[in-house]
């Protein structure tokens, strides 16, 4: 792979404006020829790292005063609403309709349609890499494949997500619901003669394996990056991607052969050099995630260490002053991790004692935060890593097998152990813990919420499994509305041909 550096990447994030579509009735306005940008490896490879800035605006926001970006990371943060990892205070509006699945035109106009919008954006910004280069590109062929594959590689990844929140039924085993509407070509803007309706479920599904499987895949790079640089897709991070997919995918019906791809991409993954897995509690606070704690001084630290298990993430220094990431969960003004969940880790477990912190400590001091996102707009944004990858191995392989592996056991143990200090280790899983197979999953699932929790996965977990989303003041949420409603202003634009989710069709 290319190994752009820091430096050159946090140019092209401040600088570079391409193709700047997001709506689906509006005209990309391009500010740069096409010809000129995609002919020759310098600009083309300009133009696919700003795509990696709209996948990233898209699933974790960025500051509405930096580089006119006005997202506010809904689509990470959908991925707890919802459930009881966090608590939201009535006083805000739009996290309070999306934890009950009741939406008025105010979420419509703004939350619903700026995911819709940064989505979209991501995808015609990759369609339009993918055309251009291969209309235009005059370049090393094997390097104009890898930049068409990493252009695939996110367009893959964003309708993944659009169809997690979009998809009617999607993650439910409803294949013939509706999916999200599947655009392959640069856009021309509105023309009403050629409005497209959405795909069914599974022709998203299969869409989204294109891309990333069949086209992607072969022409991504071998090598493993330094831990600073896991920023791009390589062939590691395809397959940790595609192991998630095909997990979500496959969960609820139980299809085996789905399972079994997510199983075997996810144990690629673990065997694959160069990336690691650290066996020590202190990685939480060293590496993973470290405190970026606003000082007195009036400045945010800058940790240069990273965990090698990194797959792939986006850096927050990538140029601080015009693009800083991160999220807004330390405040505590919208909402704030309640009591119960600290319950569900053990006493000596350092995701306990440590992600969960005082936060803020002018603004409802009483009440708790995460650390994986304290600094407000100076934090990583964690993609994909290698913990994920070995409780997906552990699940799979008891799903498939209907069996408690040794190997099962190994991958929960080495995620269980690590939260612990080598003072407080628990003892070891073995199979006399868990009378059925089912309690065995049941435990990968607690494991993987005390994991990877505010990364953005628990909603769709509970989603695949069966399990319900709750409110705390109405109860349970009905699976119609499991999904999120498509937003309005793209059903009336469409003239009813986009249809809304059957959930909210009173």
């Amino acid at each position: 792979m290319k190994k752009a550096t820091i430096n050159f990447i946090s140019l092209l994030a401040a600088s570079v404006t391409l193709f700047s579509a997001c709506y689906l009735d509006y005209a990309p306005e391009n500010t740069l020829v096409a010809e000129k940008v995609f002919k020759n490896e310098k600009t083309a490879e300009a133009a696919l790292l700003g795509n990696y800035v709209r996948l990233n605006v898209f699933i974790a926001g960025a500051p509405q005063d930096q580089n006119n970006y006005s997202n506010s990371g809904y689509m990470l943060m959908m991925g707890e609403l919802a459930t009881e990892n966090i608590t939201v205070r009535s006083s805000s509006a739009d996290y309070t309709a999306a934890d009950e699945s009741n939406y008025t035109t105010a979420q419509h106009d703004y939350m619903l349609y700026n995911m819709w919008y940064w989505g979209y954006n991501a995808i015609d910004y990759a369609n339009n890499i993918i055309n251009g280069i291969m209309e235009y590109g005059e370049y090393d062929p094997k390097t104009e494949k890898q930049h068409i594959a990493e252009a695939k590689f996110i367009r893959a990844y964003v309708y993944f997500y659009l169809l997690n929140a979009f998809g009617d039924g999607a993650l439910t085993g409803n294949t013939d619901g509706d999916g999200v509407v599947i655009r392959l070509a640069p856009y021309n803007g509105y023309n009403p003669n050629e409005i497209q309706s959405r795909s069914t479920n599974a022709q998203c599904w299969e869409t989204i394996l294109k891309d990333l499987e069949t086209d992607a895949l072969p022409d991504l790079p071998d090598e493993i990056p330094s831990i600073a640089q896991r920023i791009r897709a390589n062939k590691t991070v395809a397959k940790a991607l595609l192991s998630r997919i095909y997990l979500y995918k496959g969960t609820f019906t139980n299809n085996m052969d789905d399972l079994k791809k997510a199983r075997d991409y996810a144990k690629e993954v673990i065997n694959t050099g160069g990336y690691g897995f650290s066996t020590s509690s202190d990685e939480y606070s060293s590496a993973l995630f470290p405190s970026n704690e606003y000082s007195q001084s009036g400045s945010y630290p800058d940790p240069q260490t990273r965990s090698n298990e990194l797959i792939f993430f986006q850096p927050s220094r990538i140029f601080t002053d015009n693009y800083p990431n991160g999220m807004y969960y330390y405040k505590k003004t919208s909402f704030y991790v309640p009591n119960t969940m600290k319950l569900n880790y053990n006493e000596h477990d350092v995701r306990r004692t440590y992600l969960i912190w005082q936060g803020s400590k002018q603004e409802y001091v009483s009440d708790s935060t995460t650390m994986k996102y304290s600094g407000g707009q100076y934090d990583d944004v964690l993609y994909i890593r290698m913990a994920e990858m070995k409780l997906t191995y552990a699940e799979t392989l008891a799903r498939i097998d209907n069996n408690i592996s040794s190997e099962a056991l190994n991958q929960l143990n080495d995620v269980h152990q690590r939260a612990y200090p080598d003072a407080e280790k628990p003892t070891l899983f073995t199979t006399a813990d868990f009378p059925t197979v089912e309690d065995f999953i049941k435990e990968v699932l607690k494991e993987r919420n005390r994991e990877l929790a505010y990364e953005g996965h628990y909603r769709w977990d509970l989603m695949r499994t069966n399990n319900l989303l709750k409110d705390q003041k109405l109860g349970a949420i009905p699976s119609s509305k499991w999904n999120l409603p498509i937003p309005d202003y793209e059903i009336r634009i469409s003239d009813g041909k986009i249809k809304q989710n059957t959930g909210y069709n009173e």
